[in-house]
Order: C-alpha cells, then structure tokens, then sequence
C-alpha cells in the first residue's frame, strides 16, 4: 500500500483538488481518513479509474422531427393563449390602435 495526498491524487487525475473534496463528500472515490487527514491509495485509485472507464458509442441517434412543426409558430400561439387580452409591449393596451395600422385621416 502507497498512500498519498489529496495534491499527489489532484496531479495524478489532473483535477482540481475541490472536484477531489466533492468526490471524497459523495463516496464516489475510495479514501482513507487517518486522524482527520485524508490519504488515497495508489492501487486503489487504479483500480476505480479502471472501473470507470466507459466504453463509448460511434452510434448517433437522429431525432426526426414531425411533418409540417415550426417550433417558433407553436410556442407564439401557446403564449398568446395564455396571455389574451393582457398588456404587453408589442402589441400595447387591449383595443389600442397601433402605429402601423393608423391612417391619417386627422385625429384619431
């Protein structure tokens, strides 16, 4: 048995030595805790790097999406559903003429 640092581990595993505390608080690295000091053995630190390694996928998955959905014109109709005839800054007060739909036929 090696035991060593929390810095000797932080520099073998090229982490920082917070992500290392994070890992010692939620058990998902096996330490030693001597006297309140806390020591990592070096076989055993092997051992779980090697049990973590995953085995990747070259796999992709394509998500199609549905015929004739634009997103944008689902979620505009969703929120006008919601808001109704409330207040809002593009379209101004209920009933309130806007700008662009104003004709200059004198005041309105």
């Amino acid at each position: 048995m090696e035991f060593v640092t929390i810095r000797d581990i932080s520099k073998y595993l090229k982490v920082k030595e917070s992500t290392l505390y994070s890992w010692v608080h939620n058990g998902s690295i096996p330490f030693y805790k001597l006297n309140g000091l806390l020591r990592f053995d070096m076989d055993e630190i092997g051992t779980w790097v090697k049990a973590s390694k995953q085995i990747s996928s070259n796999t992709r998955i394509k998500l199609k999406k549905p015929a004739n959905q634009d997103i944008d014109r689902i979620l505009k109709k969703a929120i006008d559903s919601v808001k109704g005839n409330r207040y809002n800054r593009s379209n101004g007060k209920p009933g309130q003429i806007k700008v662009s739909e104003r004709r200059f036929y004198g005041t309105v």
